[in-house]
């Protein structure tokens, strides 16, 4: 995907869905850096853009590790003697935050080679990418959209009850 926005859709339909169960920040920061690499090369004007950092492998370790930061420092800026909601706190546990991540690096590369010709995301053991084409651009924008507004949709619709009772 070009832009990383796209990617941050499935998981917010997947936050509302398990609010309590998914880091919406770990995975959206294990979706930015694992970009960052694609981003360096396209500045540096190099062929391919997606490398190492777009596989399962190296995808999933950048995921562990986005969660666990986002653990550390979730749990250092909610004190527990902050009163917050259970789905805010989730963020942050240990547990949810890494296995969050872990799927936001790994689904990158899901999305992406999907998308993306120098996509390798079984490497190093092959360079196949069987992903490719597995459906249309059009239908992957579409999912990454539709799945974005709904779970943004009942996200909002989560919070507005919330404050009623």
């Amino acid at each position: 995907m070009p832009l990383t926005p796209f990617h941050l859709g499935p998981g917010l339909l997947i936050k509302a869905a398990t609010p309590r169960q998914f880091s919406m920040a770990a995975y959206s920061l294990a979706q930015v850096v694992i970009d960052v690499e694609s981003g360096y090369y396209i500045v540096r004007g190099e062929y391919p853009v997606h490398r190492q950092a777009h596989t399962f492998l190296l995808g999933g370790l950048i995921g562990m590790l986005c969660g666990l930061i986002v653990s550390r420092v979730g749990r250092r800026w909610a004190r527990p003697r902050d009163i917050m909601p259970e789905a805010l706190a989730a963020e942050f546990r240990l547990p949810v935050a890494v296995v969050s991540g872990i799927f936001g690096g790994v689904f990158h590369s899901v999305l992406d080679g999907i998308m993306h010709e120098d996509i390798r995301p079984f490497r190093p053991f092959t360079d196949a990418n069987p992903l490719r084409d597995l459906v249309s651009i059009q239908v992957l924008y579409l999912f990454c959209i539709i799945t974005g507004l709904l779970g943004a949709v009942l996200l909002l619709a989560r919070e507005r009850r919330q404050r009623r009772f």
